[in-house]
């Protein structure tokens, strides 16, 4: 009843909030959160909410996921009476919210691909630089080039099986169809979404010239679709290609240890916090691949960890940017001079970062490593390099923007308001407190 009536006075600040811009949308919100409330459950199987749409719990957790993200991204900023760019937000969201819960596969594929279209619009309408052309467009063709063959793949698995529904695609075998190119046709629309390691390109430049929104739905939410796609196709994997399976964790982790190494020679803030992405992606993979149930649930609490604190970190470096015009860490020195109330929460967000305790990072972390040492214990030494460089790069990332001496040119930065802080500890305390309910789980 608590978690109702906190819920219920959350919504209520929303709307009251915004009611004055658009009475009709925030009403829509509320009966969206309501719906996945009033079907709350805590069980592994689907639960049906009409028609060919149900959910799970990895569903139901990544569609709380979506609707929080939003209900902080609708607070970022007065955007309501930019009836375009609020309707394109409201579109991914229900794009996204129906993805998570709708049961057949062709539908999830069709809008996985339709997610596409808000934010490519997001970054090419609302982008800060003229690369955003050059960055939306990477984005796209990376995506759809490594999908489209997915398309084709599910027309054969509709034609062995004479069904698309998740319940069922679980009871049935498809020997007859193995083969190492379906393996790669099956995972690499996933893969490259996540992104993996060597195909993560167009993830900084999509991060660098995506305004503050864009970054905080395509880092919390849009990396997700590629896990939730893995979760879901995983099974019809049954027990075949555990070899490609151990050649991905092996590139994952060697991506995990090169990527770590990469971001210590970055200035760009942002494209830090972007690398961190492909580096918490490549660990969720590997829990994923190791095809057991605690890599499973490592992998899901990694995602839902990094959500929260990329989303979080995204919004930290533009409340820089706003300040210092700048995201180069060169010019954001010593800003613990300026900017001092909000230092502790730049170090507690860049600790959660490196899987601190008591963050929801550390248990997948600790999870996905428990998994990965019993998979090959022989893997330690570069797992323990990769760990020791991630968290480097989130000390560098943290002592070189608050200490140092500061440029002259910053003695006119402006205080954080109360609706930023406001902002940061609805993303702390989900990533730090959720530790405490993870018994409905494990």
């Amino acid at each position: 009843m608590m978690k109702l009536i906190f819920y219920m006075i959350m919504l209520i600040f929303l709307i009251f909030k915004f009611m004055e811009f658009n009475y009709f949308y925030s009403m829509l919100l509320l009966l969206l959160i309501l719906k996945v409330l009033f079907i709350f459950n805590f069980n592994s199987y689907y639960m049906l909410i009409y028609g060919n749409l149900g959910i799970d719990i990895i569903s139901f957790m990544l569609i709380l996921l979506v609707l929080w993200i939003f209900f902080l991204v609708f607070m970022v900023k007065n955007f309501f009476k930019k009836k375009i760019y609020f309707f394109n937000l409201f579109l991914l969201m229900l794009i996204l919210y129906l993805c998570f819960c709708w049961m057949n596969l062709f539908m999830f594929y069709l809008f996985f691909e339709v997610s596409l279209i808000p934010i490519f619009f997001l970054i090419m309408g609302w982008g800060y630089q003229p690369e955003r052309v050059k960055a939306s467009l990477y984005m796209l063709f990376y995506t759809l080039f490594f999908s489209l063959p997915l398309l084709i793949l599910i027309f054969l698995i509709y034609n062995f099986n004479k069904t698309l529904f998740f319940v069922f695609l679980n009871y049935f075998s498809m020997e007859e169809l193995w083969d190492p190119v379906i393996y790669l046709v099956m995972f690499m629309g996933f893969l490259v979404k996540l992104p993996i390691f060597m195909f993560h390109n167009w993830l900084p430049k999509a991060h660098v010239e995506a305004p503050l929104v864009g970054s905080m739905v395509l880092a919390a939410i849009m990396l997700k679709l590629g896990g939730y796609g893995l979760y879901r196709f995983i099974d019809l994997m049954k027990l075949n290609f555990l070899l490609m399976n151990d050649f991905m964790i092996n590139l994952s982790i060697i991506g995990l240890v090169i990527i770590s190494i990469l971001c210590l020679r970055h200035y760009d803030m942002k494209v830090i916090v972007a690398y961190s992405s492909v580096v918490h992606m490549g660990m969720m993979l590997i829990g994923f691949m190791t095809l057991k149930f605690w890599g499973f649930l490592g992998g899901l609490f990694m995602m839902i960890s990094h959500g929260i604190c990329s989303s979080s970190l995204f919004y930290l470096v533009n409340l820089f940017y706003e300040r210092t015009k700048s995201r180069s860490l060169l010019m954001n020195k010593g800003l613990v001079f300026f900017i001092p109330s909000m230092m502790l929460f730049w170090f507690l967000l860049c600790m959660n970062n490196m899987a601190s305790p008591v963050s929801l990072n550390l248990l997948s972390e600790l999870m996905i490593v428990s998994v990965v040492l019993n998979w090959s214990i022989e893997i330690m030494i570069i797992l323990i390099v990769g760990m020791f460089f991630s968290a480097c790069y989130s000390l560098y990332l943290f002592s070189f923007s608050f200490h140092g001496i500061f440029n002259s040119f910053m003695v006119k930065i402006f205080s954080c308001k109360v609706l930023e802080f406001y902002l940061v500890i609805f993303h702390f305390i989900p990533l730090n407190f959720l530790i405490l309910k993870m018994n409905f789980l494990i």
